[in-house]
C-alpha cells in the first residue's frame, strides 16, 4: 500500500475556507504594507524623512507591542536578511557614477558620516552606562531585602 502524501502546508486541507498563502508571502505583504503606511504618512503630514524609515519605525513600534505581528513579519523578512548583501548593489553602482559629485561634496560627507558614527557612539555609551546602573540599583535593593 503506498504511503499517504499530505499535503504541502501552503495548500489548504479540502474543505478549507479558502486560500491558504504562504507565510512568507503574507510577510512580505505585511512589509510592503507598512512601508506603503509609511510612504503615505510622509507625504500626508510633509515629513523630511523617507517613508521607508517610517514604515520600518511602525514596524518596530508595533513589533514590540505584539509578537503576533512580529511573528507574521519574519518569515519574509527572514529571506530578505539572509541576502541583505544583494540589497547594496544598486547603491553601490548609483556611488560608482557618481563619483565626481561624492569627491566635489568629501569634506560634508565625511563630517556627516564621522559626526554620526561619534553622536551614535555616545548615545549608545551613554545608554549602556545608564542600563548598568539600573541594573546594578535593582541588584543592590534585592540583596537588600
Amino acid at each position: 500500500m503506498p504511503a499517504r502524501r499530505e499535503p504541502p502546508p501552503d495548500v489548504p486541507a479540502p474543505g478549507g475556507r479558502g486560500p491558504h498563502v504562504p507565510a512568507v508571502l503574507a510577510g512580505l505583504a505585511l512589509l510592503l504594507l507598512l512601508q506603503l503606511a509609511g510612504t503615505a504618512l510622509v507625504v500626508l503630514l510633509d515629513l523630511p524623512v523617507p517613508g521607508a524609515v517610517v514604515g520600518l519605525v511602525a514596524l518596530v513600534v508595533l513589533g514590540a507591542r505584539s509578537g503576533a505581528l512580529r511573528r507574521r513579519a519574519e518569515p519574509g523578512a527572514a529571506p530578505l536578511l539572509q541576502h541583505l548583501q544583494l540589497l547594496f548593489v544598486p547603491p553601490g553602482v548609483g556611488a560608482l557614477t557618481q563619483l565626481d559629485r561624492l569627491a566635489a561634496n568629501a569634506l560634508p560627507l565625511a563630517l556627516a558620516v564621522g559626526g554620526s558614527f561619534a553622536l551614535g557612539l555616545v548615545v549608545a555609551g551613554t545608554l549602556l552606562q545608564a542600563l548598568l546602573r539600573r541594573r546594578e540599583l535593582r541588584a543592590a535593593r534585592g540583596a537588600a531585602s
